[in-house]
């Protein structure tokens, strides 16, 4: 059985190297929705020079040596700015209410990094829940909501949350899901 771990392993020295321009000067990250946390931990091993913490509405770390709290989705603990950048990768399509989480990754931070996929033209939504929920139950990710976003409605939500977005690109992505997945950094309006 292949874990996510040896999964992203192949693709995340590729994804390093992409944004390490965008992690210049970065001093702290939070991670809010950590999930297996193989992510953080790959990303703190190659910048050990900045502070990384993780957050999740559950325990699912399959990576345990970075700093971790359980939260309950709406508030996070933390002061406003308390840290450089809110990672939000692969986050907000499994949250209820993505407007409040948006929200708070904004106020912990100076600037708030998402990664989304949108299903190519013509994938119906259906299909695309069914792939996605397919794939996290493969690698042991316990996950009962799925909402996908179109284009326009991950853009409606960083304008009603008034951010800006800085800085977009399309990322590489090697799965088999029919998704096209980007980066967006996001700052205050």
């Amino acid at each position: 059985m292949v874990t996510i771990k040896d999964m992203l392993n192949e693709i995340l020295p590729e994804l390093v190297e992409l944004l390490r321009p965008l992690l210049s000067g970065v001093r702290s990250v939070i991670d809010i929705g950590t999930g297996s946390s193989v992510t953080a931990h790959f990303f703190a091993k190659h910048f050990p020079d900045i502070e990384f913490f993780t957050v999740d509405i559950a325990d699912m770390r399959q990576e345990k040596e970075l700093p971790f709290i359980l939260y309950n989705g709406k508030s996070l603990p933390f002061h406003d700015k308390e840290f450089t950048i809110s990672v939000l990768n692969e986050t907000l399509h499994h949250t209820q209410d993505p407007g409040s989480v948006l929200t708070e990754a904004k106020r912990v931070a100076e600037a708030v990094y998402v990664v989304e996929h949108f299903p190519l033209p013509g994938i119906p939504t259906d299909k695309l829940r069914k792939d996605e929920m397919s794939t996290l139950e493969d690698l042991s990710l316990e996950c009962s909501y799925y909402k996908p976003f179109t284009r326009n409605s991950l853009f409606d939500l960083f304008d009603r949350t008034n951010l800006d977005v800085e800085v977009k690109f399309k990322m590489p992505y090697h799965g088999s899901r029919e998704i096209e997945k980007y980066f967006f950094k996001l700052v205050r309006k």
